[in-house]
């Protein structure tokens, strides 16, 4: 007896074990499938040129990039990098072209530096951001051009990489072409005699301030910060 009662005893334990082992293979099986499914969807808002791919904000500094599938890609700041480092095809496409098509109709995201980087933009402080010549490396990225993709702006004309890159010369031409100057658009609201040229209000005829040989009035220091900041933008005459 006493041997059956072990023997049974054996058999207890070994069916325990190959139990336990079986269902630590079914659970292996189910992680595995897990992550082969948990593939990281594709979260950039930015085009990595302009903007930036992490957050979608403007890149004001190109000194902040990285190489990604063969291209340079920017970011606004080193934590954006660092983000995209960690998994870059969660950011990053493989191409410029594939970049814009699938951040068409994505939209920003805040993030802390944003109303520094509106600041700059209110301010109206065109930053050179040229990476090439516009003849030999496209002036946007700094990659060698496509001799078939020439462009004319401003009575200048240059090549780019790619046609997403000619649109963000085209936006901006003072910024990635040297030589060139945007044009203006003009928001003067008021005369700058009677009228502020930045508010439409009336005029504080104690604040006479003067730029390119234009004398003008404005109702705060404020206003005329902004009219000697950019003339051509607020008065009529002056030439900037």
């Amino acid at each position: 007896m006493k041997k059956i009662f072990f023997a049974l005893t054996i058999a207890c334990a070994l069916a325990i074990s190959a139990a336990a082992h079986d269902g630590k293979k079914h659970d292996n099986k189910q992680a595995a499938a897990k992550g082969k499914t948990a593939k990281a969807e594709f979260a950039g808002k930015g085009d990595g040129v302009e903007t930036c791919p992490v957050t979608g904000e403007p890149i004001t500094n190109k000194d902040i990039k990285a190489q990604m599938f063969g291209r340079t890609v920017y970011f606004c700041c080193a934590g954006c990098l660092e983000d995209a480092k960690k998994n870059p095809a969660m950011y990053v496409k493989k191409t410029h072209k594939e970049q814009l098509a699938a951040i068409k109709n994505v939209k920003p995201s805040e993030h802390g530096h944003h109303g520094e980087h509106q600041d700059k933009a209110a301010s109206g402080e065109t930053k050179f951001l040229g990476k090439g010549d516009g003849i030999e490396t496209c002036p946007v990225t700094g990659e060698p051009v496509n001799k078939n993709l020439k462009h004319e702006v401003d009575g200048k004309t240059f090549y780019v990489c790619c046609d997403g890159c000619a649109d963000t010369v085209k936006k901006n031409p003072s910024a990635y072409l040297k030589g060139v100057t945007a044009k203006v658009a003009f928001m003067g609201k008021g005369d700058g005699v009677e009228t502020c040229p930045v508010t439409g209000e009336p005029v504080n005829k104690n604040l006479k301030h003067e730029v390119d040989g234009q004398t003008f009035y404005v109702c705060c220091d404020g206003c005329a910060d902004t009219v000697k900041k950019n003339p051509a933008a607020y008065l009529k005459k002056a030439s900037k």
